[in-house]
Protein backbone atom coordinates (compact mmCIF):
# COMPACT_ATOMS: atom_id res chain seq x y z
CA UNK A 1 0.00 0.00 0.00
CA UNK A 2 2.99 2.27 0.48
CA UNK A 3 3.40 2.43 -3.31
CA UNK A 4 -0.20 3.63 -3.71
CA UNK A 5 -0.58 6.82 -1.66
CA UNK A 6 -4.07 7.62 -2.99
CA UNK A 7 -6.05 8.63 0.13
CA UNK A 8 -9.21 7.29 -1.54
CA UNK A 9 -7.87 3.74 -1.62
CA UNK A 10 -9.59 1.53 0.96
CA UNK A 11 -8.57 -1.95 1.99
CA UNK A 12 -10.78 -4.39 3.86
CA UNK A 13 -9.00 -7.39 5.35
CA UNK A 14 -11.31 -10.17 6.43
CA UNK A 15 -9.87 -12.90 8.60
CA UNK A 16 -11.83 -16.15 8.86
CA UNK A 17 -11.30 -19.63 10.28
CA UNK A 18 -10.33 -22.03 7.50
CA UNK A 19 -7.66 -24.38 8.78
CA UNK A 20 -7.55 -26.25 12.08
CA UNK A 21 -5.30 -23.68 13.76
CA UNK A 22 -7.73 -20.80 13.03
CA UNK A 23 -9.44 -21.15 16.39
CA UNK A 24 -9.67 -17.52 17.41
CA UNK A 25 -9.58 -14.02 15.98
CA UNK A 26 -6.19 -12.84 14.73
CA UNK A 27 -3.71 -11.75 17.35
CA UNK A 28 -2.34 -8.24 17.66
CA UNK A 29 0.82 -9.42 15.92
CA UNK A 30 -1.16 -10.76 12.98
CA UNK A 31 -3.22 -7.58 12.70
CA UNK A 32 0.01 -5.53 12.75
CA UNK A 33 0.98 -7.03 9.38
CA UNK A 34 -1.47 -4.58 7.80
CA UNK A 35 -0.46 -1.23 9.26
CA UNK A 36 -1.90 1.26 6.77
CA UNK A 37 -4.53 3.69 8.11
CA UNK A 38 -6.68 3.10 5.00
CA UNK A 39 -7.12 -0.55 5.97
CA UNK A 40 -9.90 -1.92 8.16
CA UNK A 41 -9.67 -5.47 9.49
CA UNK A 42 -12.52 -7.77 10.47
CA UNK A 43 -12.91 -11.22 12.03
CA UNK A 44 -15.59 -13.28 10.27
CA UNK A 45 -15.99 -16.26 12.58
CA UNK A 46 -18.87 -17.76 10.59
CA UNK A 47 -17.36 -17.08 7.12
CA UNK A 48 -20.44 -15.03 6.23
CA UNK A 49 -18.56 -13.01 3.60
CA UNK A 50 -17.33 -16.16 1.89
CA UNK A 51 -20.85 -17.62 1.90
CA UNK A 52 -22.31 -14.45 0.36
CA UNK A 53 -19.67 -14.35 -2.36
CA UNK A 54 -20.31 -18.00 -3.21
CA UNK A 55 -24.08 -17.42 -3.20
CA UNK A 56 -23.78 -14.44 -5.56
CA UNK A 57 -21.46 -16.25 -7.95
CA UNK A 58 -23.63 -19.37 -8.05
CA UNK A 59 -26.75 -17.25 -8.67
CA UNK A 60 -25.20 -15.70 -11.82
CA UNK A 61 -21.86 -17.30 -12.77
CA UNK A 62 -21.66 -15.56 -16.15
CA UNK A 63 -21.73 -12.16 -14.44
CA UNK A 64 -18.43 -12.89 -12.71
CA UNK A 65 -16.59 -14.67 -15.54
CA UNK A 66 -14.39 -16.57 -13.09
CA UNK A 67 -11.82 -18.98 -14.47
CA UNK A 68 -12.44 -21.57 -11.76
CA UNK A 69 -15.97 -22.82 -11.02
CA UNK A 70 -17.49 -22.49 -7.56
CA UNK A 71 -19.41 -25.15 -5.74
CA UNK A 72 -21.88 -24.50 -2.93
CA UNK A 73 -19.32 -25.84 -0.44
CA UNK A 74 -16.54 -23.51 -1.67
CA UNK A 75 -14.78 -21.25 0.81
CA UNK A 76 -13.37 -17.99 -0.52
CA UNK A 77 -10.14 -17.34 1.35
CA UNK A 78 -6.59 -16.15 0.76
CA UNK A 79 -8.02 -14.05 -2.07
CA UNK A 80 -7.56 -10.45 -3.16
CA UNK A 81 -10.29 -8.54 -4.99
CA UNK A 82 -10.04 -5.02 -6.40
CA UNK A 83 -13.15 -2.96 -7.04
CA UNK A 84 -13.51 0.33 -8.87
CA UNK A 85 -14.53 3.32 -6.71
CA UNK A 86 -18.12 3.21 -7.96
CA UNK A 87 -18.66 -0.44 -6.95
CA UNK A 88 -21.47 -0.95 -4.45
CA UNK A 89 -22.61 -4.13 -2.80
CA UNK A 90 -26.35 -4.03 -3.09
CA UNK A 91 -28.19 -7.29 -3.82
CA UNK A 92 -25.24 -9.22 -5.22
CA UNK A 93 -21.54 -9.13 -4.50
CA UNK A 94 -20.00 -6.63 -6.96
CA UNK A 95 -17.88 -7.88 -9.83
CA UNK A 96 -14.21 -7.24 -9.07
CA UNK A 97 -12.02 -5.48 -11.62
CA UNK A 98 -9.35 -7.95 -10.54
CA UNK A 99 -9.22 -10.99 -8.30
CA UNK A 100 -6.49 -13.49 -7.56
CA UNK A 101 -5.37 -16.15 -5.13
CA UNK A 102 -3.44 -17.06 -3.14
CA UNK A 103 -2.66 -13.51 -2.11
CA UNK A 104 1.09 -14.02 -2.26
CA UNK A 105 0.83 -15.08 -5.92
CA UNK A 106 -1.72 -12.38 -6.82
CA UNK A 107 0.50 -9.41 -5.89
CA UNK A 108 1.78 -8.73 -9.44
CA UNK A 109 -1.72 -8.91 -10.93
CA UNK A 110 -2.99 -6.58 -8.21
CA UNK A 111 -0.22 -4.05 -8.94
CA UNK A 112 -1.11 -4.14 -12.64
CA UNK A 113 -4.83 -3.76 -11.93
CA UNK A 114 -4.21 -0.83 -9.57
CA UNK A 115 -2.11 0.86 -12.26
CA UNK A 116 -4.95 0.41 -14.77
CA UNK A 117 -7.46 1.83 -12.30
CA UNK A 118 -5.20 4.85 -11.66
CA UNK A 119 -5.21 5.63 -15.37
CA UNK A 120 -2.72 6.42 -18.14
CA UNK A 121 0.83 7.10 -17.13
CA UNK A 122 0.72 4.77 -14.12
CA UNK A 123 3.70 2.51 -13.74
CA UNK A 124 2.57 -1.11 -13.26
CA UNK A 125 6.10 -2.08 -12.23
CA UNK A 126 5.75 -0.03 -9.05
CA UNK A 127 5.35 -2.51 -6.17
Amino acid sequence: MDAHPDPGLRVFVVWEPVIATDLAPPTTGTLARVHDRRAAQFWDHDRALSAEIVRSVLADPDRYGLEDPFEASSIVWDTVALFPPEARWEREFPVPAYYGYPVVNAARGLRDALARERGPGSDPSTP
